[in-house]
């Protein structure tokens, strides 16, 4: 028995000591903590970046509509030539070489060939267009909810962040537990053999040992693929490349939480960004409406005629005004506008339906991170109180007062106790990072 307890000793010092230097081991080339995984994020999301993408292409769909109010200028020139006596006559005018002789009938009838060269500068102006002005207001909306859109997606993806670097905290304790759980077993299997060769313990005993020690290398094994695989992720989510090696620079706590007062998500970035969409859809349902109003542009244009290349020996202008008004067109007006005012009744419904949904959303989430708290206590109770039990069960085994039997489920007992500490601190955070999202406030 004395030499039991001798070996036992030695082997817990042993393994206590490879655990201690497996928990303080830190690659501190290459750590990441929140804040820069956040900036990161920012920086390269791809989703952010989709964001500020559709934020510009609101802003290109803005700078087409001003061509209803802008001045258009074409600049052209042409050559053409021809014995066609309408033609002929007309290019002769334009070039200002008319001659009695040209009033002959034969000549007019029968006419010899005309080079003609004609520039021309022409400009158009839109002067009353009443439909685009609301359509152009409508882009005024489009741009803020394409703005408000991507504050929002900034939110969600701070909070995407925060929850992954946090599962990988999570996921490194687990396997942290597991390695200081699977270093004890095996510092068990080797007592029980020791015992076993002299007499202390049974073959079934030993062979409890071990099949714990298996349980427990697979749980590892499980452990490890999984950081693998969260790590990936969160390098995803920062715009890296995915086998980027690095590590966290905390271990898992619980965060803070202060309660905001929120009590409804209207001033939301998303729920503005839907607001703003709202807006945009009730104009372009005035727009379609004022197509039936008559259209006002004024014209201008400016030419230059010779029957030889690069020359300019005439010229002529033309100013004037255009009105365009459209009385019945198929009923395509009547259609757009009745399709406008489907649209829009649809959008007023969602509108109401997520705001409604965001707000019970909001209200669970207070109540959740009141649920996760207690849980987290409860839990942290429970693994003092198993950590407590582990080292009496321990010190009794040296003694030769407990079974392997009693060992090996107090042990396991205390591995699910601590995985389930560490797990509730994690939905505790993850609680409060959602509220924290739901109950966000839009700053612009």
């Amino acid at each position: 028995m004395h030499t039991k307890k001798i070996i036992t000793t030695i082997l817990i010092i042993i393994v206590g000591l490879n655990v201690s230097s497996f928990a303080n081991w830190k690659d501190t080339s290459s750590v990441l903590t929140l804040d820069h995984a956040l900036a990161l994020a920012e920086a390269n999301n791809t989703e952010i970046l989709k964001s500020l993408a559709n934020i510009k292409n609101a802003k290109a769909d803005q700078q087409q509509l001003l061509a209803a109010f802008l001045p258009s200028v074409d600049l052209s020139y042409n050559y053409s030539t021809t014995n066609d006596p309408l033609y002929a006559f007309g290019n002769k005018l334009q070039q200002g070489i008319v001659t009695q002789n040209d009033f002959n009938p034969d000549l007019l009838n029968n006419p010899d060939r005309i080079d003609h060269f004609n520039s021309q500068i022409k400009v158009a102006q839109p002067i009353i267009n009443l439909d685009a002005w609301m359509a152009k207001s409508a882009t005024n909306h489009a741009i803020k909810a394409a703005e408000y859109q991507s504050d929002y997606t900034k939110e969600h993806i701070r909070f995407i962040v925060k929850q992954t670097y946090y599962a990988l905290q999570l996921a490194e304790e687990k396997q942290l537990v597991l390695s200081k759980a699977l270093k004890a077993t095996e510092a068990h299997v080797a007592v029980a053999e020791d015992n076993m060769k002299q007499g202390y313990l049974k073959i079934t005993d030993v062979l409890a040992v071990k099949v714990r020690l298996l349980d427990l290398e697979a749980k590892v094994k499980e452990a490890e693929d999984q950081i693998q695989s969260v790590s990936e992720m969160l390098n995803f989510l920062l715009g890296r490349e995915l086998k980027t090696k690095f590590t966290i620079a905390d271990n898992i706590e619980k965060v803070e939480y202060t309660n905001y007062g929120t009590l409804s998500v209207s001033n939301r970035s998303d729920v503005k960004a839907m607001h703003n969409g709202l807006e945009a859809q009730k104009l372009m349902k005035k727009s379609s409406s004022m197509k039936f109003l008559p259209r006002v542009n004024g014209f201008g244009m400016y030419n230059l005629y010779d029957s030889e290349f690069a020359s300019f020996d005439s010229n002529s202008w033309m100013v004037g005004l255009s009105l365009q008004w459209k009385i019945f067109n198929g009923g395509k007006n009547i259609g757009s506008i009745n399709k406008s005012k489907a649209q829009l009744h649809k959008t007023e419904l969602s509108y109401k339906e997520y705001i409604a949904k965001e707000n019970i959303e909001l209200s669970k989430a207070i109540r959740n991170i009141e649920v996760k708290k207690s849980q987290a206590m409860s839990y942290q109770l429970a693994a003092e109180q198993a950590k407590e039990s582990m080292r009496i069960i321990s010190e009794r085994y040296k003694e030769g007062l407990e079974r392997t039997s009693d060992l090996l489920a107090n042990e396991a007992s205390y591995e699910e106790s601590e995985l389930k500490r560490i797990n509730a601190i994690y939905q505790f955070n993850i609680a409060v990072f959602k509220y924290e999202l739901l109950a966000s406030q839009s700053n612009r």
